[in-house]
């Protein structure tokens, strides 16, 4: 039964209970006359008193400004005891952390989510709001303001990061896995190979020739011996080259000294690097000058312009199509994992559980808050019609009862006086 039938039932009753008062008062003499007679009048009193009492909650019964002693316009009066028993309610009774704890434990968040994105369209639902939302932010970005940014903060935290000790790691790491025998042979071979090439070879002729004349000048003798034993530039520069290529295919093999003695000095390099403080501060000198130089040769911005244009073109790439993409596709994946592993599933309902309670330990009168301030954003007017709305087929209920109980009341107080009377004769 709606809230608006209940009270059409209960005015209904009211107004059939005075009309039995004026029918049955002619006959009150009469033990039925009288018996009607009191159950009519009891149901009517107790109707209109509880119609008084109920009106007296939201304004004025019968729109008649009666003193306050007598208890109306209790919500407007006590509008702000109210707002707060309310909130402490809410906050200190209902929403209790202890409470929300019990609740919590009867459902897995994990399994929810889960169920969610699999079965009812939610992982279509995260993967177009996640597109959308990296495309506007894509859109927004200001490749100069991210550049700005970048050179600040790499400079501004450019000590965390300790070089000498980067790149101590690296070579520890080299040398421990034989990617310094690796680096070695690798460089030597390429090294080789760029010394027999004939640009080296003319090089070394131009230095040959140099040093030819300068060791002849304009003494004839001299000519005359390198002459006889065949000594000019070219023929020098190609035993030189022969020589060099020979020697850097020889440190090719790891057993070759100069091959040892390089990874030696490797070795002492990275130790050096751990234990020599100038050396260490020589090498972070050089990586603020490196990063102050980057800042201010390289066009990051420009970088960082192209970089953002291409992911939003690959981002885009599907025509709007949600289900599509690097972002979609990462997100199945993530869903798929979800739905087949129990285990993630119940890290996933754990974590969540414990941010959200530690979340409510810390600001758990925020509850408190936000019911206060939703009631206070209400007018006196608007609060009554809340609450009226709300409790207003509760109340018709009290009417509804006020009345019967009234009746069966006046009657049995009827029989009772009469039985009493009864006696007495």
């Amino acid at each position: 039964m709606g809230k608006r039938d209940i009270r059409t039932t209960a005015n209904g009753i009211l107004v059939l209970s005075g009309a039995g008062i004026l029918a049955a008062f002619p006959f009150q003499q009469h033990f039925a006359g009288g018996l009607l007679f009191a159950g009519f009048s009891a149901a009517t009193i107790g109707g209109l008193a509880d119609s008084f009492a109920i009106s007296a909650l939201f304004g004025n019964p019968l729109r008649i400004k009666w003193p306050s002693w007598m208890g109306t316009r209790i919500i407007a009066r006590r509008r702000e005891k109210l707002i707060g028993e309310l909130a402490d309610m809410v906050e200190k009774e209902l929403l209790t952390v202890d409470h929300i704890k019990m609740t919590l434990k009867d459902y897995n968040l994990g399994d929810t989510i889960a169920r969610y994105l699999t079965r009812h369209g939610g992982a279509e639902d995260v993967k177009a709001i996640a597109t959308k939302l990296a495309a506007e932010l894509l859109g927004k970005a200001d490749p100069g303001e991210l550049a700005t940014g970048m050179r600040r903060f790499l400079l501004d935290h450019a000590d965390a990061l300790q070089a000498s000790d980067l790149l101590a790691d690296i070579g520890e790491w080299s040398i421990k896995n034989g990617y310094d025998e690796k680096a070695v042979s690798f460089a030597a071979a390429q090294l080789a190979g760029l010394a027999g090439s004939e640009k080296v070879r003319l090089l070394i002729q131009q230095f040959a020739e140099a040093a030819v004349k300068s060791y002849e000048g304009d003494k004839l003798r001299r000519r005359l011996v390198d002459f006889t034993a065949g000594l000019n530039a070219y023929a020098i520069s190609v035993k030189v080259q022969n020589w060099l290529v020979a020697f850097l295919e020889g440190m090719a093999s790891p057993d070759h000294p100069a091959s040892l003695a390089l990874k030696e000095q490797l070795a002492g390099f990275v130790e050096r690097l751990r234990n020599e403080v100038e050396l260490r501060q020589e090498v972070e000198r050089i990586k603020s000058k490196l990063l102050q130089g980057a800042g201010d040769s390289l066009r990051l911005d420009q970088f960082i312009a192209s970089r953002l244009e291409k992911a939003r073109e690959k981002l885009l790439a599907a025509n709007g199509d949600a289900s599509q993409g690097w972002i979609a596709e990462q997100i199945s994946r993530g869903v798929a994992k979800l739905s087949e592993s129990a285990e993630l599933r119940k890290t996933v309902d754990s974590e969540i559980k414990h941010v959200l309670l530690a979340w409510l330990e810390r600001h758990h009168t925020v509850i408190g808050k936000l019911v206060r301030e939703k009631l206070n954003a209400f007018s006196e007017e608007e609060l009554s019609d809340f609450v009226k709305d709300k409790a207003g087929k509760d109340l018709q209920y009290i009417r509804l009862n006020g009345m019967v109980v009234g009746a069966f009341v006046g009657m049995g107080l009827y029989l009772l006086t009469f039985w009493i009377g009864g006696a007495r004769a």
